[in-house]
Order: C-alpha cells, then sequence, then structure tokens
C-alpha cells in the first residue's frame, strides 16, 4: 500500500524469514524489496529514507532504544518514523476471556510515554499521536474462529486449560451477542520527524 500510494520504493525488512515469504506472497501493485535483518541493525546507508514505518513489531523490540536510534541514522533530516502499536493503555478484547493475557500485555507492551521518551531521546520531535478504534475481525463468529487458531502471540503463550478456559467463554459471548457485530479494539498511531 505504501509503495501504490506514495508511488515510491519501499523496502520490508523482517528478522523472520518466515514473515518475508508470507509478506512476498501479497499482491502487490509496486514492486517491494523484501530483505531480512533485525530492527537495530538495519543494512541500510546512513540518511537514505524518507520514512520507517512499523506496524505491530514494537513490543517484539528487545532493545527499543537502539532501534529508535537506528530509525535516526537511516532517516534523511525531516524524515518520519510512523508507528502503529499497541499499548498498555489500550482497550483490547482478549483479557476479557483470557485473563492471563492482561498480565502478559501489562510485562510485554510498552507505555505510550516509553514510546515518545525513546524517540525523543534519539533526536525526534512529536509530530502526531491518536488512539485509534479499529476492527479486528468483521463480526463475533470471525473473531471466534481467528482466536481458536491461537496465532496470536499472547494466546500462544497459554497454557492449554487457559486457553480452553478462555475459548468457552469466548464461545459462550459470541453465542449471546449480535454475532454480525464488528469487533474493535484500540491501537496507538504515532508520528515522529527526525530533527536536524
Amino acid at each position: 500500500m505504501l509503495a501504490a500510494e506514495f508511488g515510491a520504493r519501499v523496502i520490508g525488512l523482517d528478522p523472520s524469514e518466515k514473515m518475508i515469504d508470507q509478506a512476498r506472497r501479497k499482491p502487490a501493485a509496486s514492486p517491494v524489496v523484501f530483505g531480512r535483518a533485525s530492527a537495530h541493525e538495519l543494512p541500510l546507508p546512513d540518511g537514505c529514507v524518507d520514512l520507517v514505518f512499523m506496524s505491530q513489531i514494537y513490543h517484539h523490540l528487545p532493545d527499543p532504544a537502539a532501534v529508535t536510534r537506528e530509525c535516526r541514522r537511516i532517516l534523511r533530516v525531516g524524515g518520519y518514523a510512523c508507528i502503529r502499536t499497541g499499548t498498555r493503555e489500550n482497550d483490547v478484547v482478549v483479557p476479557s476471556f483470557f485473563p492471563a493475557v492482561r498480565a502478559m500485555l501489562d510485562a510485554d507492551l510498552p507505555s505510550s510515554e516509553e514510546i515518545r521518551s525513546n524517540f525523543a531521546a534519539a533526536g525526534f520531535t512529536p509530530r502526531h499521536h491518536e488512539i485509534v478504534t479499529e476492527i479486528v475481525a468483521p463480526d463475533w463468529p470471525s473473531f471466534v474462529r481467528k482466536s481458536a487458531l491461537r496465532a496470536d502471540s499472547f494466546l500462544a503463550r497459554l497454557s492449554d486449560t487457559e486457553f480452553d478456559q478462555g475459548m468457552a467463554a469466548l464461545r459462550a459471548h459470541g453465542a449471546n451477542v449480535n454475532p454480525a457485530e464488528a469487533v474493535t479494539e484500540e491501537i496507538d498511531w504515532f508520528v515522529f520527524k527526525k530533527r536536524a
């Protein structure tokens, strides 16, 4: 979408070959170059990009401060870092049915302030922040099916008993609400600009 929207060269980097393979299988209107790399050591020269876009990876970074410094290194002066990520403050659905996930979210997700502080320390100015409500499933039956796959990294960490109990609670809830209702959650959207 970025390549098509901006008519720009897009480079997609991920440390996982499996994720790169999945990305390559998606149809693209414009060419996208993919490569395997760690977010704190990008194979790009200094000041070579106008935009860094991270979506739902911030909480997986072992050293977010190092990654923000790497973003600064590869961005041109005046370039932007756009971060789409969950934070501890977000209202999300899963902990309502899988209570053990709440402690994981509190331990693993950053706060909004931590993200702002990391980017400020690396030489960025905050330009925009909002909490966006997004549709995570078009309806409750879809959300139940999606959850049952246990592909979510937090659900994958639950014991089988915790997962089975949560799925039972989720199925019961799904049977008692309007099944056509979309399932929504909050997510944070940050835009930072590289200072000179």
